[in-house]
């Protein structure tokens, strides 16, 4: 393998605009609003299909486990793309989060009602509090 260096290229024709020239949404007609964003429907049947997506590829690969079937194969045969699915796909992922959430939420409770472990009064409550999700939420993605 070589150690080419890699260039990126834009297209030369590509259309780019300014944000500053965007209205407000305040400004938006609400024909305008409905064309530019989501609706609500749109946005649960996106969710729906993520749902979808994800619980197909998890089943697969439970089913190729004994099999040792590499991820893509499963993916590649439902033509799905598992971009953006990794927490749902992945169960160590999920407990990790949900173990975070767990933690953090003892700590807020912890911290309201001033039972912390050390003796000494927390100057920012919000802050530790900042701090100890940050750390979880690294952990968790790890």
């Amino acid at each position: 393998m070589t150690n080419k260096k890699r260039k990126v290229r834009f297209n030369p024709r590509a259309d780019l605009i300014s944000l500053l020239s965007l209205p407000v949404a305040s400004d938006m007609t609400v024909e305008v609003k409905d064309s530019l964003w989501y609706s609500g429907g749109e946005l649960r049947a996106l969710r729906d299909n993520a749902r979808e997506a994800s619980r197909l590829i998890r089943q697969k690969y439970e089913e190729s486990i004994s099999l040792h079937v590499p991820q893509h194969y499963l993916i590649s045969e439902y033509e799905v793309c598992s971009r953006g699915l990794e927490l749902r796909i992945d169960p160590e992922r999920q407990e990790n989060i949900h173990i975070a959430r767990q933690v953090i939420m003892k700590y807020q409770h912890r911290l309201r009602f001033g039972l912390t472990s050390t003796s000494s009064v927390i100057a920012d409550p919000d802050l530790y509090l900042a701090n100890v999700s940050k750390r979880l939420s690294r952990r968790s993605r790890d």
